[in-house]
């Protein structure tokens, strides 16, 4: 019994629960979810690599070898400044049938060398006027050429390139390296926009148009104009087909899909000086570059060379994409590959997918490979144009323009060579670090072998006299 005034009884209750920032006690694990009651993870885009695996490995090796393969006439058309702007030894035309050495020495003043000790030799320029030894003139008759070497017809012999008129052909030579400047930035940016299949075509076309206008310039100054057209071009060409060859080229391969396009330039090169050999002529050496090239034309037909399926992922090209989806459900090789099961969802929408310059110069890692490869290449392609025209040797005589032409391209064969079996083992930077070195000692080098050699002959004279 209970007294009155007790509390009544209650039922026992469930303690409560531990407040949040108490532990509470363990419990037995449960069996968790299953997998088909938690949600699927969202889908992800097509990845650039699954699309160029989704055209299938024969289809990826012929397109690598359609693109390498326009290499080999590029080459005629950017590599042929050397051969139609070779000076030949020359003197003033005098009239009559092929004057003896008797009527030369009598017609022709005798110049010094400007070297020391170099005996000089009948002038290139000057002749006696009216047959007597009294007065000297400019050349009235035009000249003529002692041609050994080359071209026997180039634009310095068909047009008098030489004297007052030579200006024009280092004119020409600078003239050529900014149209190849202009293509390279013009045209790339069209290939950013516009797409690499489209302006291929147009660079291809450009080419053609402009190679044959160069074959049939009149004059010094039309040929200079449509050689600067004809340079853009080009090296458009070139660069669409370097980008979208590496577009094409899984990571493992773009080494040797690059050494393979160099060494082709570099076969171009050989076989453009066979065909200089051949034609004798610059107008037909130039036109055997340019007509080649309409065969390419043929790439604009669809399904021949498709559009880079990485540009078409930046670009958000969703119709043309469902092509390589098609071509994969297709190709039974790939088909089973559950990798490719990527290709069946749509791109994430993005607001911007391209970037402005003035974001690309802000950006601190872009900005400074930006400005270290452009310097090197800066560099690299000064010192080349400079020593590719370079007419003498240590000795200060001229060598053999067959002998420093094929040694300069078999040399760069064997550069290409050297990349392929030393960049994937010792890095990208350390071969461009271990490049430029070489290159700075070698200039160094043959600047320092010149100027011994000038000192010395400086002093020889000094005693002889």
């Amino acid at each position: 019994m209970t007294s009155p005034d007790s509390p009544p009884l209650v039922s026992p209750s469930p303690c409560p629960a531990p407040p949040p920032s108490l532990p509470s006690s363990p419990v037995p694990s449960s069996p968790g979810p299953s997998s088909s009651s938690l949600p699927a993870p969202p889908s992800l885009p097509p990845t650039g690599e699954v699309m160029v695996l989704a055209l299938g490995r024969k289809k990826q090796r012929v397109l690598i070898a359609l693109s390498i393969l326009p290499n080999l006439f590029l080459a005629f058309l950017l590599s042929s400044d050397p051969l139609i702007t070779l000076s030949a030894s020359h003197h003033c035309h005098l009239p009559g049938p092929l004057p003896s050495p008797e009527v030369l020495n009598s017609s022709l003043p005798w110049e010094r060398g400007e070297r020391p000790r170099d005996s000089g030799g009948l002038s290139q320029c000057k002749q006696f006027a009216n047959g007597s030894q009294s007065a000297v003139v400019d050349c009235e008759s035009g000249w003529d050429y002692n041609v050994t070497e080359g071209l026997k017809n180039n634009i310095v012999t068909e047009w008098d390139l030489v004297c007052a008129q030579y200006w024009l052909v280092p004119v020409e030579e600078v003239c050529f390296i900014l149209g190849i400047l202009t293509g390279c930035l013009g045209l790339g940016f069209a290939a950013d926009r516009l797409g690499r299949s489209k302006t291929l075509l147009t660079s291809l076309t450009l080419s053609v148009v402009f190679g044959v206008l160069v074959c049939v310039s009149p004059y010094p100054s039309i040929f200079i104009i449509m050689r600067f057209c004809l340079a853009a071009a080009s090296g458009g060409v070139y660069l669409t087909l370097y980008i979208t060859r590496l577009e094409l080229c899984e990571p493992s391969l773009r080494l040797t899909a690059t050494t393979l396009a160099g060494l082709v330039t570099v076969a171009g090169e050989l076989l453009l000086l066979a065909v200089a050999l051949g034609c004798q002529s610059w107008r037909g050496l130039l036109g055997a570059g340019a007509a080649p090239l309409m065969l390419f034309l043929s790439y604009g037909i669809p399904g021949v060379f498709p559009e880079s399926p990485r540009w078409l992922l930046l670009s958000e090209r969703s119709a043309d994409m469902n092509a390589f989806s098609e071509r994969r459900n297709s190709n039974r090789d790939v088909r089973d590959d559950e990798s490719f099961t990527e290709l069946d969802s749509e791109p994430l929408p993005s607001s911007r997918p391209y970037l402005s310059f003035p974001e690309l110069v802000h950006s601190r890692n872009i900005w400074k490979n930006m400005c270290v490869l452009g310097f090197t290449s800066f560099i690299s392609h000064g010192i080349s144009h400079c020593y590719s025209s370079f007419r003498g040797d240590v000795r200060g005589t001229a060598p053999s323009f067959y002998w420093t032409y094929l040694l300069s391209v078999c040399a760069g064969g064997g550069a290409w060579l050297l990349l392929w079996a030393t960049v994937n083992r010792c890095g990208r930077r350390g071969i461009l670090l271990l490049s430029m070195t070489m290159t700075g000692l070698a200039s160094l080098i043959l600047l320092g072998l010149m100027e011994c050699k000038l000192s010395l002959t400086r002093k020889l004279s000094q005693v002889h006299y």
